[in-house]
């Protein structure tokens, strides 16, 4: 029964409406500290089109980081029912949406190369940014491919990691240890490096870099958690 209604466009229409409306209440009823500004800003005046990766566990703070006035947003999501939900929730919140993977994108040659591949290289080309939870849908935990990476060498667009804490959450026990952020407390946006990969970056060039920003995402993120009063979340 719950299988059979998942399925249908109408309850995945409501239940995106509410995440949606539950993580407006969480963006503008949260006190926000905004650590390192300075790593983005440059990136944003610019207006050019970039890569932004987040951890699966905090998709739900995702649009607290986000300001009308910066590039367009568009989520890459999976194909799958609970990406269809995810969907939902981006179009009740205005972001533009892609549904594909970052790994199949970074194989785009050229823009006849796939539909989701045409689609986010459009979106950079024309200065928009790409949000990637890097992770999901499935894990493992914490753990950043090297789709992400490829893509930018592709499309020349720079990778900005970004990571968020809430004091105010209930956490689960899934494979993400995904957290339900709750409103009226405090909170952290924390931005990491952006790094750009060259067009001549070799393999072991972008494992290097794929390599860092995993390894500052997490340290941020345990930073983050540890301010505001949780046990850090380790990686798979």
């Amino acid at each position: 029964m719950f299988k059979r209604l998942m399925r249908s466009a109408v309850m995945q229409a409501i239940l995106g409406g509410l995440v949606a409306l539950w993580m407006t209440l969480v963006k503008y009823t949260t006190r926000w500290d905004i650590l390192y500004p300075e790593r983005v800003e440059p990136i944003i005046k610019g207006n050019e089109g970039f890569i932004a990766l987040t951890f699966h566990s905090r998709f739900l703070l995702l649009t607290s980081a986000w300001k009308r006035s910066y590039q367009h947003p568009h989520v890459l999501i999976s194909r799958s029912r609970d990406g269809a939900v995810v969907a939902w929730t981006c179009r009740w919140l205005g972001l533009s949406t892609v549904r594909g993977s970052a790994k199949n994108a970074a194989k785009t040659k050229v823009k006849g190369g796939g539909k989701a591949g045409r689609e986010i290289l459009d979106a950079i080309e024309s200065g928009g940014c790409i949000v990637i939870t890097p992770d999901g849908p499935r894990g493992p935990r914490q753990r950043v491919p090297i789709g992400p990476f490829r893509l930018a060498r592709l499309s020349g667009a720079p990778v900005q990691p970004c990571t968020f804490s809430v004091a105010n959450r209930r956490q689960f026990n899934s494979w993400d240890r995904f957290i339900l952020p709750l409103p009226f407390g405090r909170g952290q946006i924390v931005w990491g490096t952006p790094v750009h990969i060259s067009e001549d970056a070799s393999d072991d060039d972008i494992e290097t870099a794929r390599a860092r920003v995993e390894a500052e995402m997490n340290a941020l993120m345990a930073d983050a958690d540890g301010a505001l009063g949780h046990a850090p979340v380790l990686a798979a």
